[in-house]
């Protein structure tokens, strides 16, 4: 039997917001959008309400999982290139144990845009 491929879509690594953004290097999690270890393209997880307790816009929510403990959403903007313009490998990112499940991963990867309140 042959053995099955190991795919790193869908799967939680850890970086430092400095690699993506720039600024304060503040520990994020993000997604796997691809399969290609050595030009990977991410997608930040970060908390789905602001420090005052609104619901954050540009969010698409996801279940929580043991890595991931607050009620969480990923953000629409995909990374494929760090801020000094180098591509994104996996052996620069922490690795987690989790994995985003099929619904949350079809969810992210469809186009729709996340549903805006209505005024």
């Amino acid at each position: 039997m042959a053995r099955r491929k190991k795919y790193i879509k869908g799967k939680v690594y850890i970086t430092n917001d400095k690699v993506l953004v720039g600024g304060r290097g503040k520990k994020r999690r993000v997604v796997s959008m691809g399969n290609d270890k050595e030009n990977m393209a991410v997608r930040r997880i970060s908390s789905l309400y602001d420090k005052d307790g609104n619901k954050k816009q540009n969010l698409i929510p996801i279940e929580k999982y043991p890595d991931i403990p607050k009620a969480s959403g990923v953000e629409v903007k995909t990374f494929r290139k760090t801020v000094s313009g180098k591509p994104i490998k996996e052996k620069h990112l922490g690795k987690t144990n989790t994995r985003l499940n099929k619904w949350d991963m079809s969810r992210i990867t469809t186009k729709n845009k996340p549903n805006k309140p209505k005024k």
